[in-house]
């Protein structure tokens, strides 16, 4: 083995995570990988151990589920430019040293590097293996809602205002919080109905945990809520983080009134007025599901940003075993 490779936890406080894991994650990658975001591990946290790994004065970013240790994003230091044949990742004794490690870490079971941009290569490593694609709105679309592209949108708008003509939208204010929780309980309601399979269930659930997160503690997560109000009736709701230079944003989490799909055209409507700097929101990935590929393709993306995972098996060339992880959930309108 080559250089060691020390981990240890970092501190559970939330504000000290979100603070200390972005340090440790490629922001530069952002919006375009919201694995690249703190509140991609930590609003979809499934009782997940963060640890902070050095080596050779390097920090990086790993993380335990159920005893099993996996890199959720390459560390910035082992980012290199994109060149004309694709991105390669530095530091090869790097990944060969952490491998190695977390090979023994998990008993025989070879590691993974998730969110990977652009197919990234790394030498003596298996080709990348593509998990989700993640989908980018641009506000040059969304700001006016103007030509044929957004017909259905304006069309969705307009029912909504006949149907609920009282409908505006607020910032998040906790006065809606108890209105928030009976919103998400018949959000939940219509998604088990409609559920198929054990996969949707697994996203719905992580679903309402991130949500129920969001409305106890946005604040120290740093997330901005926005309400779409009948009333004093929410009848949507939708997180974001915007980066902190306002080059783009994501969007984690939305719910809304079941048959209103108004609702999710006129939260991205005002998203993006109420951040006039904010040019693109990625509204996150598809987990290779058919069914939200479809929903997320109708909010007409401008870009699609594709994040792949590299298996990180020893230098003898070790076959993975089969390792069930947890994907992290998407926006679901």
């Amino acid at each position: 083995m080559g250089t060691p490779v020390l981990f240890q936890p970092l501190k559970s406080d939330p504000v000290f995570l979100r603070e200390r894991m972005g340090s440790l994650l490629p922001d530069r990658l952002l919006p375009a990988l919201s694995n690249a975001h703190p509140l991609s591990l930590l609003l979809f946290d499934r009782g997940l151990t963060y640890l902070e790994g050095t080596w050779k004065g390097n920090f990086f970013l790993a993380v335990e589920s159920d005893g099993y240790t996996f890199l959720p994003a390459p560390p910035p230091w082992t980012l290199l430019p994109e060149g004309p044949s694709g991105r390669t990742l530095r530091e090869p004794s790097f990944w060969r040293s952490v491998s190695e490690i977390l090979l023994e870490r998990n008993n025989g079971i070879p590691s993974y590097l998730d969110g990977v941009p652009d197919a990234s290569k790394l030498q003596e490593f298996p080709t990348p293996e593509l998990t989700e694609t993640e989908f980018l709105l641009c506000a040059s679309d969304w700001k006016t809602l103007s030509g044929p592209r957004h017909k259905t949108h304006r069309w969705e708008r307009n029912r909504l205002s006949k149907i609920v003509p009282d409908a505006r939208v607020l910032p998040w204010d906790p006065l809606y919080r108890k209105s928030a929780h009976e919103l998400l309980a018949r959000f939940r309601r219509e998604r088990e109905r409609k559920m198929r399979g054990d996969q949707e269930k697994i996203l719905l659930e992580d679903q309402i945990r991130a949500h129920e997160k969001a409305l106890s503690s946005s604040r120290d997560l740093g997330l901005s809520g926005l309400l779409v109000l009948s009333q004093d009736r929410v009848l949507g709701i939708a997180w974001f983080a915007v980066l902190p230079d306002r080059r783009g944003a994501i969007q984690f989490l939305e719910a809304r009134e079941p048959g209103l799909t108004g609702i999710s055209v006129l939260l991205t409507h005002h998203f993006f007025a109420l951040f006039p700097e904010v040019s693109v929101l990625n509204i996150q990935g598809d987990v290779q599901n058919q069914g939200i590929r479809r929903a997320k393709k109708l909010d007409l993306p401008c870009r699609l940003s594709p994040v792949y995972r590299i298996t990180l098996g020893d230098s003898s060339g070790h076959t993975p075993a089969s390792a069930e992880q947890g994907t992290l959930s998407p926006k679901i309108g």
